[in-house]
C-alpha cells in the first residue's frame, strides 16, 4: 500500500487524501453512532436520576408523616400521664424526622417527666447549643436546674428563656415566666433575689388592673410592703371595682402599721366583697388598733384615760382566761408561775387604774399600760395568739416598744 505518510499508531501507510488511518480509526458511521448512544445514556441516567429524587421525596414525605403521627401520639400519652409511652413515641417519631428539634424537645420533656433527667439534659444541652436562644429549651433547662437546686443556673435560663424566642409569645407570656421566677426565688427564702426579679417585673408590668395586682402580691410575699401598697394603689387607678385590690392594698397598709390607710382600703374590701373574712378580721383589728390606743395624741387626754383603763382591764380578763385553760389557780399567797406572779402585781395596780388616780398621778396610765402590754405578750406566748382586741393591744405595744419593755 502506497502513501505519503506512515501510521504512529500500527505503522500502516495513510493514503493519499485520507485525513486519519483507516486502520485505526472507525468508520465516520460508528463514530455517529456512538455520539447517538452516549447521548441516549446521559438522557436515560437524567431520568433515572430525576426519578430517584422524586421517590426519595416522597418517601421522605412518607416517613415524615409517619414520624408525625408518632409525635401526635405521643402528645396523647403525655395528656394522659403515660410519660414512658411518650418516651416511647417521641423515640419513634424522631426515627422517621431525625432533623425535628420539636420532637427533640418534647422527648426530652418527656423524660424528664419519666425522671430520665439525665438523659433529658443530654438531649436539651445539644438543642441548646445549636440554638442558645431558643425559649422553650431554655425554660427546660431551667427547670431541671430546679431539681438540682443550682440556683444560679435556675436565674440564668430563666432570664434566656424571658429573652428567648418563642413560637407564638407575647408580652404577657413573658411576664408570667418572670412571675414563676419570682415565685421560686420566694419559696427558696432568696429574698434578694426575688425583689431583684420584681422590680424588674414591675417595670415591665403593662396598664393592666389586674396583673398590676399579681405583682403586688408577689411584693407582699417577699414582704416589701410598700411597693406591694404603690402597685396596689397602681391597680385601683386603672380599675377601682377591683376587690382583691383593695383587700391586698389593706394588707399591706396593715403590716406597714398605717391602721387609718388599712382601715379605709379594708372598708371598701369588705364591701365589695362580703365574704371575704380575712379583710374582715383585719377591718375588725386595725378599727381596734385606732379607737383602743391610749398614746394617740389626737383624742382627748380624757378619752386616752378610759382607753388606758378598758385595755388594762381587758389584758387582766385574758390572763385569767389563760389560767383557766392551764388549770392554774390565781390568786395565791406564793406566786410559782408566770401567770400568777403576773396576776398578782395586776391586783395591785387594778386598785391604782382609776380616772380620779390618772388626775393626781398621770405617769399612773403609762405604768398601768406597760404591765398590761407585758400580760397580753405572756397570755400569747403561754395560751397562743388572742383574738381580736388582744391583738390590737399587741400591735398597739409594737407601735410603742418604750412602753411595752
Amino acid at each position: 500500500m502506497l502513501g505519503d505518510r506512515v501510521c504512529s499508531k500500527c505503522g500502516q501507510l495513510i493514503p493519499r487524501g485520507t485525513a486519519e488511518c483507516p486502520i485505526c480509526s472507525p468508520p465516520r458511521a460508528f463514530q455517529v453512532r456512538r455520539e447517538i448512544m452516549l447521548l441516549v445514556y446521559l438522557g436515560l441516567l437524567i431520568v433515572l436520576g430525576t426519578i430517584t429524587g422524586f421517590a426519595v421525596k416522597a418517601f421522605n414525605r412518607v416517613d415524615k408523616r409517619i414520624g408525625w403521627s408518632w409525635y401526635t401520639q405521643g402528645e396523647a400519652s403525655l395528656q394522659r400521664g403515660d410519660a414512658a409511652a411518650a418516651v416511647l413515641d417521641y423515640r419513634n417519631a424522631l426515627y422517621h424526622d431525625r432533623s425535628n428539634p420539636s420532637y427533640e424537645l418534647q422527648l426530652a420533656h418527656a423524660l424528664v417527666a419519666s425522671g430520665h433527667f439525665d438523659e433529658a439534659r443530654t438531649y436539651l444541652t445539644r438543642l441548646w447549643a445549636t440554638d442558645p436562644a431558643n425559649g422553650p429549651v431554655n425554660l427546660e433547662l431551667a427547670q431541671l436546674e430546679m431539681r438540682s437546686k443550682n440556683v444560679p443556673g435556675v436565674i440564668n435560663y430563666y432570664h434566656a428563656a424571658i429573652d428567648g424566642v418563642w413560637p407564638h409569645m407575647v408580652a404577657q407570656g413573658r411576664l408570667q415566666l418572670r412571675e414563676r421566677l419570682c415565685n421560686y426565688l420566694i419559696a427558696q427564702g432568696l429574698r434578694p433575689e426575688a425583689l431583684a426579679e420584681l422590680m424588674a417585673l414591675a417595670a415591665q408590668t403593662p396598664n393592666d388592673a389586674q396583673i398590676q395586682a399579681q405583682v403586688a402580691g408577689l411584693f407582699s410575699r417577699v414582704g416589701d410592703y410598700d411597693s406591694a401598697l404603690k402597685q396596689y394603689q397602681e391597680s385601683l387607678r386603672l380599675n377601682s371595682r377591683l376587690a382583691s385590690a383593695w383587700a391586698g392594698a389593706g394588707k399591706a397598709a396593715f403590716e406597714l402599721g398605717d391602721y387609718e390607710a388599712a382601715r379605709h382600703y379594708l372598708n371598701r374590701a369588705v364591701a365589695r366583697n362580703p365574704h371575704d373574712r380575712e379583710s374582715a378580721k383585719l377591718l375588725e383589728v386595725a378599727s381596734d388598733v385606732i379607737g383602743l390606743d391610749p398614746f394617740d395624741r389626737r383624742v382627748p387626754f380624757q378619752t386616752r384615760r378610759k382607753r388606758a383603763i378598758f385595755d388594762f382591764n381587758h389584758a387582766v380578763s385574758g390572763l385569767v382566761d389563760c389560767a383557766k385553760t392551764k388549770g392554774q389557780q390565781l390568786g395565791a399567797p406564793a406566786p410559782q408561775t408566770d401567770l400568777q406572779t403576773a396576776y398578782a402585781q395586776a391586783v395591785k395596780m387594778k386598785r391604782q387604774m382609776r380616772l380620779s388616780a390618772f388626775r393626781r398621778n398621770p405617769d399612773l396610765m403609762e405604768g398601768g399600760m406597760k404591765l398590761a402590754f407585758q400580760i397580753e405578750q405572756l397570755t400569747a406566748k403561754e395560751c397562743g395568739p388572742p383574738q381580736a382586741i388582744g391583738q390590737a393591744l399587741l400591735l398597739i405595744a409594737n407601735q410603742n416598744k418604750g412602753i411595752g419593755q
